[in-house]
């Protein structure tokens, strides 16, 4: 089990490195053991585990880069990261129950749970990377994707309205939001990095490469899955 000091000295590390993967990896590990896996069960149960366990993860590794650069006066400890991500993971589960109106507060949990994989810092960090390589820069491609990932909610129309507040256009929002989130019929680049798909078989799928697209403003009436030249496509068929 590792000392509640030692997480100061992973984000150290990980920061000192420019985020490089091998700390990077350390500190993500250390995220699941003491983050993700002693999330609420409850929590779990009423986003699902799978987004209960994508959203602690993206928080707790936005906290870990706000806090390598603004740490608190009392120090960085794994209890102050985990009240932090339970709160936020908190206000989303409540919100779902309202959204939904038929959930108990503290529904039964599970019987058992299934081990749950690492790493979301890293596919969103490859996520950053692809857009540097479609023409934005790796500074603002990691602004946008903190903003995006700044939940809850991690709802698709969260994410864009986050984005929007920034001043983001609506079409390069909502590719955005299908690299984060996805939808029910179509995975989300982020949902594939997190299950294990290579990265190159996920920004070669069609779907992937118009979200990015959009993403970094190259298609101006990017709405959803369809394209503008898909569109343009259409309305010519049937003229």
């Amino acid at each position: 089990m590792l000392m509640d000091d030692e997480l100061e000295v992973l984000i150290s590390a990980a920061a000192r490195s420019a985020w490089a993967e091998e700390p990077s990896v350390e500190l993500i590990e250390a995220i699941e053991q003491h983050i993700v896996v002693p999330l609420p069960h409850w929590m779990k149960t009423v986003l699902g585990r799978d987004e209960a366990a994508q959203l602690a993860r993206v928080i707790a590794w936005r906290k870990c880069q706000v806090l390598a650069v603004n740490p608190p006066r009392g120090g960085v400890s794994w209890g102050y990261l985990a009240n932090h991500v339970r709160w936020r993971v908190k206000d989303a589960a409540l919100t779902e129950l309202r959204h939904r109106q038929r959930f108990p507060l503290t529904p039964a949990a599970p019987d058992s749970e299934l081990p749950e994989l690492p790493t979301l810092g890293l596919h969103l960090e490859q996520i950053v990377a692809e857009l540097e390589r479609h023409g934005i820069s790796s500074a603002i491609g990691r602004q946008l994707v903190r903003t995006a990932a700044d939940g809850p909610p991690f709802y698709r129309a969260a994410i864009i309205s986050r984005l929007r507040g920034i001043g983001v256009t609506r079409s390069r929002a909502e590719g955005l939001a299908w690299l984060l989130r996805g939808g029910a019929a179509r995975p989300s680049a982020l949902a594939r990095l997190a299950a294990g798909q290579a990265p190159e078989q996920v920004f070669a799928d069609p779907a992937v490469r118009n979200w990015l697209k959009a993403a970094t403003g190259r298609d101006l009436l990017f709405f959803g899955q369809r394209t503008s030249e898909n569109r343009w496509n259409d309305l010519a068929r049937s003229a």
